[in-house]
């Protein structure tokens, strides 16, 4: 008696892939906004905010593998101009996204008030409210990397 005769047996095809391009956008973007919102946080409190990365390392001889935390300065994504007032522009990259029309920055009065925007503004780019200005900044992005030029025969 086999082990199959006692389970059930179905025919599905080719698994789905797990990579879908907008939600990787969305959740790139929600993870810039919640590190300007911490970073915020942070300098309301005096302190400054850095982004920690962990990776996993090798040590040579021994091949150990050891944890290791890299920390990162996170810059802002605003400026304060000469009267106070504070320019906040969304950033994918290295890409301002179009917020509407030509419109790529959001004046506050401080940063008390940019704080208050941030956490709705992250919650619409979860639900998909950016998805269209996402893909055309992925777009403009993909157009800055030239393709690697192929070896020519000699």
């Amino acid at each position: 008696m086999s082990v199959l005769d006692n389970v059930d047996l179905a025919t599905i095809g080719e698994r789905r892939s797990t990579y879908d391009p907008v939600q990787v956008r969305r959740r790139k973007l929600a993870a810039g906004l919640l590190d300007q919102i911490k970073l915020i946080d942070a300098i309301g409190q005096g302190e400054t905010h850095k982004k920690s990365r962990v990776r996993k390392l090798t040590v040579q001889g021994t091949n150990d593998v050891v944890t290791a935390h890299d920390a990162r300065s996170v810059s802002p994504w605003w400026s304060i101009d000469a009267d106070g007032k504070v320019h906040f522009a969304i950033r994918y990259g290295a890409v301002r996204l179009k917020l509407r029309g030509t419109n790529d920055t959001v004046v506050c009065n401080s940063l008390d008030d940019l704080r208050q925007i941030l956490p709705p503004l992250r919650q619409e780019t979860l639900t998909g409210s950016f998805d269209a200005t996402l893909a055309a900044a992925a777009a403009e992005l993909q157009t800055r990397f030239k393709p690697k030029k192929s070896a020519k025969a000699k």
